[in-house]
């Protein structure tokens, strides 16, 4: 059975691009959300109360594939955010941004909590923190438009919020946190320690 790592943080925190190096360095299999590639995402951004729901259960069932795909290789595989991050972090912020309703919440849990119980949790969980002004420098850096565009300093806290309540309270998979983590693309050494780091974790090594 493949064994999977879930990169896990805010919006703009590194993650796509923590996943490219790990694969790179470690010969782990990536799996990429492509939220663009997604049918409901162009119409949920247009008008969110309306494709919330559509757009929610089309990233769990995309998600549910993709681990289901990779428990059966042999093989490593990284994800980018993924169904955990999907469910307790960005439904339960866009339900709190009024785009679902209570009915529609308890829906979006009643499917995660059946796919979870029948997909085995993540492995390793690789949390990645930066502050919330670094955030927002990277938001204004960026040249292309992205899904936090619109977003104010009040969102990416609130995201912030959700993601540490839920990784506080589970007990189903290991969480290495990485903090201010130095740029990796930069550093070998540090890039091939917590290649050697997540190894070790998934290996029941200390």
């Amino acid at each position: 059975m493949g064994k999977i790592i879930t990169i896990v943080g805010n919006l703009g925190a590194g993650k796509t691009t923590l996943a490219r190096l790990l694969c790179a360095q470690g010969a782990f299999t990536p799996y990429w959300e492509s939220p663009e590639a997604r049918p409901f995402q162009a119409a949920f951004t247009a008008d969110p109360p309306r494709w919330a729901l559509a757009n929610q259960l089309d990233f769990f069932l995309f998600r549910c594939q993709q681990e289901s795909l990779a428990r059966q290789r042999p093989e490593i595989a990284v994800f980018d955010g993924g169904l955990d991050q999907d469910y307790h972090v960005f439904t339960r912020h866009i339900f709190n941004r009024g785009y679902l309703s209570p009915d529609e919440l308890s829906l979006c849990q009643r499917f995660y909590t059946l796919a979870r119980g029948m997909l085995p949790p993540p492995n390793l969980i690789i949390y990645l923190t930066v502050d919330i002004p670094t955030l927002l420098a990277r938001r204004a850096a960026r040249a292309r438009p992205t899904v936090d565009a619109s977003f104010d300093s009040q969102q990416f806290v609130a995201l912030q919020r959700l993601l540490d309540d839920w990784l506080n309270d589970q007990t189903a998979s290991p969480v290495l946190h990485l903090a201010d983590q130095p740029d990796l693309q930069s550093n070998p050494q540090a890039l091939q320690a917590l290649v050697a780091q997540v190894t070790s974790s998934l290996s029941g090594g200390s």
